[in-house]
């Protein structure tokens, strides 16, 4: 901060000095210690009725309060009288004044002149600190737009990274179902081959069947006592790659048969592909002797079988329409 110092001498004779001279200042906010001042546009300081100025650079001193004025008494003429020094803050014209209208104490070097101040001008003050109280607010207010914009940012970079999270989740859940649908059509797949070899091996073994029954001594009579040769088809289950009795592939719910989870309901046509009651004539008669599968609303010459894995019964065709539909004689003949 400068201040600008002015010293007005006396006009007595004798009034000016040729000693040097300092000058310390205290304030509300800070004091500054004493320095040496002389006046840089004359060429002869502290002559009689003189007014001296000069600049002081110094940390901000606040309200003006006190301060010391002193020479040091040195040179021929020593003793000085001075009628009043002003201080004026360069930066806001505050101005303060400290009348004195008196002579030294020669030769006391220390008292000097005790200054007390009087602030005599408020220059520019009021207006400063207003424009510095908008400068400040102004600050303020865009330190707070700039702290809400980098708010807002943040919270739009956060509900785009969880929106971008949720898509990455749905596009996961969707891969995830797309591969299982995948895997479901191929063990689908697989199961349906397995099923047509299977059904093709039946038809083989079928046709074996009769061919050795042919070749036996000819057709064997139906049991209703029709003519003919007569087939006993048995279904069976499979579950878990192993074969498994109809009761434990099928139960009933509610009167309704229901296929269970997993498991597959087989058409066996020679003994070997269920539990031995398939064939021609196969073990029909075995069960239901001196009766026809017409009585179950099945072909005269085609009797229909499933097991518990101990006996034989007899599946009528309501039973097999509620498994196989309306078509259920395309898939079991």
């Amino acid at each position: 901060m400068r201040y600008v110092w002015y010293i007005q001498t006396g006009n007595e004779h004798f009034g000016g000095t040729d000693a040097n001279v300092y000058l310390s200042l205290n304030g509300i906010d800070a004091v500054m210690k004493e320095v040496l001042i002389d006046d840089p546009s004359s060429d002869n300081d502290w002559e009689r009725n003189a007014l001296n100025q000069g600049v002081i650079e110094t940390e901000d001193l606040g309200e003006l309060l006190s301060g010391l004025l002193r020479s040091d008494h040195s040179g021929p003429i020593p003793n000085w009288k001075v009628e009043w020094i002003k201080i004026v803050n360069e930066e806001d014209g505050r101005e303060w004044t400290a009348g004195i209208g008196k002579w030294s104490d020669w030769p006391d070097t220390v008292k000097g002149f005790k200054l007390k101040f009087t602030r005599t001008s408020d220059g520019q003050y009021d207006q400063i600190q207003k424009r510095k109280a908008e400068a400040a607010r102004k600050k303020a207010a865009d330190e707070q737009a700039t702290a809400d914009k980098v708010k807002r940012d943040a919270a739009e970079q956060e509900k785009a990274r969880k929106a971008q999270e949720k898509k990455d989740r749905e596009q996961a859940d969707q891969e995830a179902f797309d591969e299982e649908i995948s895997q479901g059509e191929k063990e689908l797949e697989r199961e349906l081959a397995k099923a047509r070899k299977e059904a093709e091996l039946a038809k083989k073994r079928a046709e074996l069947d009769k061919l050795r029954g042919t070749t036996s001594g000819g057709s064997t009579p139906t049991p209703g006592g029709t003519g003919g040769a007569f087939r006993t088809i048995e279904l069976y289950g499979v579950m878990g790659g192993a074969r498994v009795p109809l009761t434990s592939a099928v139960s009933m719910a509610g009167g309704m048969p229901q296929v269970q989870p997993g498991a597959r309901v087989m058409v066996g046509e020679v003994a070997a592909d269920g539990f031995g009651l398939a064939g021609v004539p196969g073990r029909w008669s075995a069960y239901y002797s001196g009766r026809s599968p017409a009585e179950f609303g099945l072909d005269a010459d085609k009797g229909v079988l499933a097991s518990d894995g101990s006996r034989g019964w007899a599946l009528t065709a309501t039973f097999l329409s509620q498994i196989f539909g309306a078509g259920w004689r395309a898939v079991i003949y």
